[in-house]
């Protein structure tokens, strides 16, 4: 039979029995928080085939220490145990059971494994998980993977030998290099590149973004837009884009040069204080709250795209306001939250309350 390869990706994953795991990303799992038990089952994998001779599984695995993670695998040629193995009102240790009298293979703290031992068309994979913290993804079933032996006479194709082992080693790699060499494009596309390659692309164009100043979803929508930022580094509209990138706001931007023609005299200590006496300074007005670790990424990257000379200073609006000590309120002044209210009958009112 020619070679079938299964992804356990998001099609599959909407369709699995948990209990204690749930979805991580597109084609990950990972335990749930406090449930104490961990266990899912894989709907059935068809290969279509009678007898298909199944070849091995193989996924990335985050296994903190003292925990235990266990693989059953069942292969069987007709549709069984559906009813069982679906049903929430069933306990996992019988659906285990089912699957033992079926001739399961058990691997323990294992992400890749040989299925030489069992044949059947469909296959069923159930994993259980006794510790917190564990993370799978880009799980990969294939049948019957080892396209060296199939290169052989047919009296060297002994299934389970000492030379179909042995061979296999150089078939699983041969398949994951063919892996990576199918799925070469990732690495190029930003929503899909592993983490590492973030920061060595970004660097290439001239961001500097080491020290883990900056999140993996930021580098990512950087990285997108970066010949665009490059390009119009220096500009107002580069400056209103990095904004929206990190906090969905294009602020206000004050110029000090821009100020010297409307202003009178009189304010020119004021607004200096304010807005600096420099006429290369620059400050932003952002309405948003905004958390202290995404400051500084901001603060980190706009002081590289700025104009040469300019100083930067960013201003975060809040819509709180402190009063500390030796404060006074003039005649008419008023302090209060917005609240919602309804006015009943004879409902006296005094000169602190406002209607909007």
């Amino acid at each position: 039979m020619a070679g079938i390869q299964f992804t356990i990706g998001r099609n599959r994953l909407d369709k699995t029995f948990y209990y204690g795991i749930e979805p991580d990303g597109e084609n990950g799992i990972k335990c749930s928080e406090n449930t104490g038990m961990h266990y899912m089952i894989l709907p059935l994998l068809d290969s279509g085939v009678a007898d298909c001779s199944w070849g091995r599984i193989s996924f990335d695995m985050e296994l903190p220490e003292d925990t235990v993670f266990y693989l059953y695998l069942c292969a069987m040629n007709e549709p069984l145990g559906r009813e069982i193995m679906m049903d929430s009102e069933k306990g996992f240790r019988e659906k285990i059971r089912f699957l033992a009298a079926n001739r399961c293979l058990r691997f323990i703290n294992k992400k890749d494994a040989l299925l030489y031992e069992i044949e059947g068309r469909y296959l069923w994979i159930a994993i259980e998980i006794i510790g917190e913290g564990v993370k799978v993804s880009n799980m990969v079933v294939q049948a019957p993977g080892d396209n060296f032996m199939r290169l052989f006479p047919e009296v060297y194709r002994e299934k389970n030998s000492f030379m179909h082992r042995y061979l296999s080693i150089f078939s699983s790699i041969y398949n994951d290099f063919q892996n990576n060499i199918d799925h070469m494009e990732d690495l190029l596309e930003p929503d899909r590149m592993p983490v590492q390659l973030l920061e060595m692309y970004l660097k290439w164009f001239g961001v500097d973004v080491a020290g883990g100043y900056v999140s993996e979803a930021v580098m990512r929508s950087l990285l997108k837009d970066v010949a665009w930022l490059m390009a119009n580094k220096g500009t107002r509209q580069c400056i209103d884009r990095l904004c929206e990138l990190f906090i969905g706001e294009k602020p206000i931007i004050l110029e000090r040069s821009m100020m010297s023609r409307y202003l009178r005299y009189s304010e020119t200590e004021v607004y200096n204080n304010l807005y600096g006496d420099n006429p290369y300074d620059v400050t932003l007005l952002i309405e948003s709250k905004v958390e202290l670790t995404t400051r500084r990424q901001l603060l980190h990257l706009l002081e590289q795209f700025k104009p040469v000379r300019c100083r930067i200073a960013v201003v975060f609006l809040e819509n709180t306001g402190v009063l500390d000590s030796y404060n006074y309120l003039d005649r008419n002044a008023c302090v209060f939250t917005s609240s919602v209210a309804d006015l009943d009958e004879e409902q006296l009112m005094d000169g602190t309350v406002v209607i909007q």
